[in-house]
This record gives C-alpha cells, sequence and structure tokens, in this order.
C-alpha cells in the first residue's frame, strides 16, 4: 500500500487552490509549483511554452527504455455562477470523506496521484537500470490540447512506449480508448425583406430547419453502417453495466449503446437574423457530433454536403480522429490485472465519449489507458469534488500497474 496517501491528498488539494480557469487557460502557476514540489523531492523537470503563460512541464526518472508516459492536464473549465458552490471553487476544502472545488475530478487529483506514485517510485524506476517514466504536466487541454500536448507531440518532446493519463475514469474502471470529434458548421443562406411579407423573402432560419432535419437523417443512415472494432464490442458491454450502476434518467440501455457505437448528433449553437422584423438572410448552427472507431470524420462531412446540396454549407470546426488501444496491449493487460488485485473486483472498461489528450499520444503509436480519481458525472459540474477512498485506491492502482509494467 502507498505511504503517499496524505501527501496525495494534500498534494490534490493544493493544486485546485491555484485558480487555471481555462480561458485564458494560464498554468504557469500551476506548473511553477509542481516544479518546486518536484525538486524538494529532487527531481528536477524543464518547462515549455507553445503560448505565453500556458506553461507545460516534463520531469524524466530512470534512463533507457521502455518509457511509461504518465500525463495530466493542469487547466480546469470556468467554475460559472460561484454562488452556486456550497464551497467557493478554489478552496480545495476536504469536508469528511470528499474533497471539493474546480478540477478535484477533472483533474487535480489524477495529477497528485501520477505525481506522487512518481515521487515515491523514483528509486524503484533508478534501480531499474534500463527504463524510465516521463512525467507530463500539460496545459490547455479543456479547448483541445493545442498549446499543450500537441504542442509537445509536435515538436518531438513527448517519446515513449506506453502512457497512462489520469482523467477521471473512477477506480474501478479502466478507458481505453475515446469518440472522435467532428464539429461542423451548417450554413443557410435566404433573402431578407420586411417580416410583415415574409413571402417576397426567403427565410434562413426556417431553412436551417429543414437542413437540421435532412443532417439528423443522414447521421442516423451512417449509424446504421457502422462496424466498431471487435474489441469493443466487450468493452461496450462493460459501459452498458457501469452506465445501469449510475443512470437515474432512466435511459433506455440499447439506446445508450447505439448512441456509443454511433455518431452522436447535437446542435449546439444558432445564429441567425438581426432583427425580429425583418426575414433573416443568414443562420448558422455549430454542429457537435463524436465519432466511434471505425467511422471517419470526413466521411461524415462528406456525406453531409451531399444530402444538404442546396440547402446548406458544411464547414468544418474541430476535427479528431477516434482512437483505440487494443485489449492486446501490454499497457491494457498489465492495468486490468493490477487494478483487479487492488480493488479484488473485476475492472470494468469503457472508451471516453469526449475528446482527451490521448488522442495525440495514440496518433504517434503510442499505446495509452486513462485511468485515474473522480466521479464520472462530478467533472464540470457545480460542488465537483472527488472522494478521498478515490484518491487512495487510484493511488495505489496506479503504483501497481507502474511496477508491473516494468516486470
Amino acid at each position: 500500500m502507498s505511504s503517499f496517501y496524505d501527501v496525495a491528498i494534500k498534494l490534490a488539494s493544493d493544486l485546485i487552490k491555484i485558480d487555471s480557469t481555462n480561458p485564458p487557460g494560464y498554468t504557469n502557476e500551476v506548473a511553477a509549483f509542481i516544479k518546486d514540489f518536484l525538486n524538494s523531492y529532487g527531481i528536477s523537470s524543464n518547462t515549455y511554452e507553445f503560448e505565453k503563460n500556458k506553461t507545460n512541464l516534463i520531469a524524466a526518472i530512470g534512463k533507457g527504455s521502455p518509457t511509461l508516459i504518465l500525463n495530466g492536464h493542469m487547466d480546469v473549465v470556468p467554475p460559472g455562477d460561484e454562488g452556486k458552490w456550497e464551497y467557493p471553487p478554489f478552496s480545495g476544502k476536504i469536508v469528511g470523506d470528499k474533497l471539493f472545488g474546480r478540477g478535484a475530478s477533472d483533474m487535480k487529483s489524477g495529477l497528485a496521484v501520477l505525481i506522487s506514485a512518481a515521487v515515491e517510485l523514483r528509486d524503484f524506476i533508478e534501480g531499474l537500470g534500463n527504463g524510465s517514466i516521463l512525467l507530463v504536466a500539460s496545459a490547455d487541454e479543456e479547448v483541445g490540447g493545442h498549446a499543450g500536448m500537441q504542442g509537445l507531440v509536435e515538436s518531438g518532446l513527448i517519446k515513449g512506449d506506453a502512457a497512462i493519463i489520469a482523467e477521471p475514469s473512477g477506480y474501478y474502471v479502466l478507458s481505453v480508448g475515446e469518440k472522435g470529434l467532428c464539429q461542423t458548421k451548417l450554413i443557410t443562406r435566404g433573402i431578407p425583406c420586411h417580416a410583415s411579407l415574409p413571402i417576397f423573402g426567403e427565410n434562413a432560419i426556417m431553412k436551417m430547419y429543414n437542413a437540421l432535419e435532412k443532417a439528423k437523417t443522414t447521421i442516423e443512415r451512417l449509424n446504421e453502417k457502422i462496424n466498431v472494432p471487435e474489441d469493443l464490442n466487450a468493452v461496450i458491454d462493460d459501459m452498458v453495466k457501469l452506465y445501469s450502476r449510475i443512470n437515474k434518467e432512466g435511459v433506455n440501455a440499447k439506446e445508450f449503446e447505439r448512441q456509443i457505437k454511433g455518431i452522436s448528433f447535437s446542435p449546439g449553437v444558432i445564429r441567425g437574423g438581426n432583427k425580429i422584423n425583418t426575414v433573416p438572410d443568414y443562420c448558422e448552427v455549430e454542429l457537435d457530433m463524436r465519432t466511434p472507431p471505425g467511422c471517419i470524420c470526413k466521411n461524415v462531412r462528406d456525406a453531409l454536403r451531399k444530402d444538404l446540396e442546396g440547402t446548406a454549407e458544411v464547414k468544418g470546426i474541430d476535427t479528431s480522429e477516434a482512437s483505440f488501444t487494443p485489449l492486446s496491449e501490454v499497457i491494457v493487460r498489465v492495468a486490468m490485472d493490477s487494478i483487479s488485485r487492488v480493488i479484488k473486483d473485476k475492472v470494468l472498461l469503457r472508451i471516453e465519449t469526449g475528446a482527451t489528450d490521448g488522442r495525440y499520444l495514440r496518433g504517434i503509436g503510442i499505446p495509452t489507458i486513462i485511468y485515474g480519481p473522480g466521479e464520472l458525472f462530478a467533472a464540470h459540474s457545480y460542488n465537483e469534488y472527488v472522494k478521498l477512498n478515490d484518491i487512495k485506491v487510484s493511488l495505489n492502482a496506479t503504483e501497481e500497474i507502474i511496477k508491473n509494467y516494468f516486470k
């Protein structure tokens, strides 16, 4: 059992107290704090910036290969209306068995677990002779990771044989992949005129209504043809079990399964018109779609362009392809066995429905898993929290994964 439990709890609380809200996403203060913390244990680190004050930190322990990457991001989403928080969002307050604050689940407790594990296992790693860990505290994840993990990868600063990202999976859940991001803009154009005689114009908002109906039909048709990787079927079975444990809304399990296996469809932003008594000549919708492994975003947009021709323009906003680490990979097998031994139960598998920095690591061929403390639906919420026991169990399991990976 880890002797660094109290260290990890205090470290998580201290990290929460440093406001790294994104936007603006400044992580220079968090990185400086981590650098000082590591220095106190005799571990040196380097910092890198691709945008001013969006600092990334890397610390290497040990030498040679294999290299195991430990990654957590330092930025957090805005707290929203602070009056709706029971405790101030940057208090890092411990009440009973819970640690509260923005980033408690996503993901400063996970980052604290990785840092604590790296410090505690330093002598073990350095005694291997061949083998190292690369501790990476990254910036900018909450807005796409462009000034964080993407910059680190594209600059050649990240190299390794496997990776653990401590996003909030829950201590009994191991995530092995993520859906792709296919955010797309639909644009309709009309002819303006006075709203009292709309027959003399063409209403762009009404055209958008038709465009969305057509787009939804297109996605439903594509979903009927998607074939996910064979490994993913076992993962989806576990996800349905997991969701059944926590589902309070009565969503049908089969519908949830279809959602995971298919392309999601969610219009998130609409803009159109400039005056109530004018028929609008312009409307745009920002459409969020998440694609499963086995589905390419370009093919989705191409299908939309074909079906919406003459109705709406289709433009890409942000794109990342789905990624998935096969269950046969060493890091997955080691993690499943290590976590199961610690929790004395079968670990459940899942893929992320949202995007993580794992896409950049898998994109350069690094098998990546996600495992860390936190509540599945506490991230980004008011009164965000993490249970102290989750930190304790995750720390023990993470240390076991690290040690067993190098056996």
